[in-house]
């Protein structure tokens, strides 16, 4: 007598990495505003510092920087519980643990962490191929109508994104050269 199927066995194991994952991106998350610390405890030059002492201090600078990855880190996870988001969820969370594997290597933080982070993010990969027929179903549809939109639409788009991204480029310089004006 089998206990479980195994589309069940692998729906018990979703969810075991699921919560596993979302449950330690939520408290890395939540942590975010007190995990880094003060800027001014870091008092000594920026060349005496190793490599994860100086990554602490470039987030202890802003708080508000390292709490709006903090809400990613939560919003990825209370996305990825919710069954028909968790592909989303996933792509945010890759997202984060992309950039923090790779700060982990080239910081030198703990081994445990990468590690960690590295664990997270296999989980997510099995995630991934168990749901591959759907990524793949939404990319598929997503390039279908990119390709539709870039053929009847391309010039406008063309244009119309050259003309952002000069302004994208020019209104940091205006909003500077306005600050200097005015001695805000």
């Amino acid at each position: 007598m089998k206990l479980f199927s195994r589309k069940e066995f692998i729906e018990l194991l979703e969810w075991v990495f699921v919560l596993y994952v979302a449950l330690h991106m939520s408290v890395y998350g939540a942590a975010k505003y007190i995990q880094f610390g003060d800027i001014n405890q870091y008092t000594q030059p920026l060349n005496s510092y190793k490599g994860m002492q100086l990554m602490w201090a470039f987030y202890a600078y802003s708080k508000t920087f390292s709490v709006i990855i903090g809400i990613f880190e939560i919003v990825g996870s209370v996305l990825l519980i919710l069954p028909k988001t968790r592909i989303l969820g996933g792509f945010i969370l890759t997202s984060i643990l992309v950039n923090i594997i790779l700060q982990d290597i080239f910081y030198g933080v703990h081994l445990g962490a990468l590690l960690g982070a590295i664990l997270y993010q296999i989980l997510i990969f099995i995630i991934f191929y168990w749901h591959r027929k759907q990524i793949l179903q939404a990319f598929s549809k997503l390039k279908l109508t990119n390709a539709l939109i870039l053929k009847n639409n391309f010039l406008k788009y063309v244009i119309t994104g050259i003309l952002i991204f000069i302004g994208l480029y020019y209104i940091p310089k205006i909003m500077v050269s306005i600050i200097h004006f005015f001695n805000i």
